[in-house]
């Protein structure tokens, strides 16, 4: 079974009963948030489909099996048709099941429509948003044609793309889309890219149909980290405020810089959280696995500062808790950065480069 036909499933909400056989520190990386478990890896690679006697399955739904790249859930489907059941295999695992994606949307009061568009195994947010026939993408990280198609079916045509910093955990589709669609590339003018852009200040805004974005500046998890602020209504953060957790500010950085991004990080989160209290806080990222129920991912200014508890702290206190909560690093970081910093990936393989859940908050 593809991806796309295991997606559409979900979305539709059909009856099918998925069964992951990887190794359990392989699904503790990342999952399909609507399957089941079963640590069959070994057993079956030995040959032994007995293991697969353990999985209570129910009647009459058909069976995917999931492994990392569609090899080992090959074998446990096959396994599971001879024994009368209606079973797939997901075609490429979970290195494909990456670029699966499903949406949520938000309709805000001034008539802005927000569309979340959400890869649910790594727990990477996008947005874009449209009004009165013109539409942002921020954070583009599938391709193009998923946004394209999303603005056409609103009616919009992409006015502007931009990223809330240079990615270190998925290769940015921001410069693909502009090509696509004609869009202006808009970044921060504190980006340090090899690749031409148009600059806005911190404070300036761009309107596109009835709404303008404000772009401010907020370093701390990367020198160039933006907020883009939607009115009164919205802003999208980026990796430097989660809805329960703060971006690290530890990538690409020496033992000094990682003390001097904490202490941005820690001013840029005072800024943020001095908005209303209504400001709805939209993410890049989520740190779970993402179910296909069509629930934003975002909430209040006034919800995630009960949530944030290191917002309490005061500076110095702030430094020392964050040092001591420094996830392990993100694989491939470094090569991902810097081509997202290039402005292009020929050359490498995104499922190879990507694979991998994401590992940029601080809970």
């Amino acid at each position: 079974m593809s991806v796309k036909e295991l997606q559409e499933m979900l979305d539709r909400k059909q009856d099918v009963f998925i069964l992951d056989v990887r190794p359990i520190d392989q699904r503790k990386e990342w999952r399909i948030a609507e399957s089941t478990h079963l640590d069959a890896y070994k057993r079956l690679n030995s040959g032994d489909n007995s293991v697969l006697n353990e999985a209570t399955l129910p009647s009459g739904v058909p069976v995917v099996t999931v492994c990392a790249a569609g090899k080992t859930s090959l074998m446990a489907s096959e396994a599971l048709r001879e024994k009368g059941i209606k079973a797939f295999s997901l075609d490429g695992g979970m290195k494909a099941w990456n670029y699966a994606w499903n949406k949520a949307e938000i309709d805000l009061p001034s008539g802005l429509k927000i569309i979340q568009v959400r890869r649910p195994a790594k727990g990477v947010l996008s947005y874009i948003a449209g009004t009165a026939g013109e539409a942002i993408v921020v954070d583009a990280s599938l391709d193009p044609d998923v946004y394209s198609g999303l603005a056409s079916a609103n009616g919009w045509n992409i006015k502007y793309v931009m990223d809330t910093h240079i990615h270190a955990d998925y290769i940015s589709r921001t410069r693909e889309l502009a090509r696509a669609t004609n869009a202006e590339h808009l970044l921060i003018d504190k980006a340090k890219v090899d690749f031409v852009f148009a600059p806005v200040a911190s404070g300036e805004s761009k309107k596109f149909g009835n709404a303008s974005i404000e772009f401010i500046h907020t370093p701390g998890h990367t020198w160039e980290s933006t907020t883009f602020k939607v009115g009164n209504e919205a802003i999208f953060t980026g990796d430097t405020l989660f809805i329960d957790g703060i971006g690290r500010p530890d990538l690409k950085a020496s033992e000094d810089e990682v003390i001097e991004k904490a202490k941005n990080l820690y001013r840029s989160l005072k800024r943020l959280f001095a908005f209303p209290s209504n400001v709805l806080v939209l993410p890049a990222h989520t740190s779970e696995a993402i179910p296909f129920d069509h629930k934003l991912i975002g909430e209040p200014v006034s919800s995630v500062i009960e949530k944030v508890n290191v917002i309490r702290m005061d500076e110095k206190q702030f430094i020392n808790d964050v040092l001591k909560r420094i996830p392990s690093t993100p694989p491939n970081y470094l090569t991902i950065a810097e081509l997202n910093k290039k402005g292009s990936y020929e050359g490498y393989h995104l499922a190879d480069l990507e694979a991998g859940g994401n590992h940029c908050a601080i809970a």
